[in-house]
């Protein structure tokens, strides 16, 4: 209601100045112009906007898929290094081994490395995997996330009648009202929703 009023007081503003630039002559305005004005200012755009930062850290469904994919993240880790260790454990037997002049032929001490060789290439293709599936889980995450503000919005708009909500993350905007900010209330929707979901 505010920002209605706001903006047809703009619109009214706008168009006195308007009339008083074109005109040497100042005009009253009639009935009918202030009527065109107002329908107007009912006509201009209904804008709002959602922090998407702030979303990320209070919508619940966030929090609780930030702590899944850290998990996930820590465990893929743990599976890395404990390739590491064996492979540097094999490495550090194989220099003993050489030091001692433990092997009793070339064939040895080639199998030792040929080990070693193959255990960093272990290594490097788990990364990989592990990178890919943290990339697919990170994807995943970000879908559902994107479809659930979405659907949220499609049902939220439907009362709040909004022709354009804009994301807002970081300086992506310049200046904005804060009157078009509906981040509480979004997430404060979202949360009863997710809630309800479970």
């Amino acid at each position: 209601m505010k920002i209605n009023a706001l903006m047809t007081a703009a619109v009214l503003n706008a168009a006195l100045l308007m009339t008083a630039c074109n005109n040497k002559q100042p005009q009253m305005n009639t009935p009918q112009s202030v009527a065109q004005v107002a329908a107007s200012a009912e006509a201009a755009p209904r804008l709002a906007y959602v922090e998407i930062d702030s979303l990320l850290t209070q919508y619940e469904f966030c929090i609780e898929q930030k702590q899944a994919l850290e998990s996930k993240s820590k465990s893929y880790e743990a599976q890395i290094a404990g390739k590491m260790a064996q492979m540097e454990k094999a490495y550090g037997e194989f220099q003993q081994k050489m030091q001692k002049g433990a092997f009793t032929s070339e064939e040895q001490a080639r199998a030792a490395q040929q080990r070693i060789q193959k255990l960093q290439q272990e290594g490097a293709q788990l990364e990989q995997q592990l990178s890919k599936k943290m990339a697919a889980d990170q994807e995943r995450f970000n879908t559902t996330l994107r479809d659930s503000v979405r659907s949220f919005l499609n049902d939220y708009n439907k009362t709040q009648r909004y022709q354009m909500i804009l994301s807002k993350q970081g300086d992506n905007v310049l200046y904005a009202d804060s009157h078009l900010d509906i981040t509480k209330e979004v997430i404060a929707g979202m949360n009863k929703r997710y809630k309800k979901s479970k």
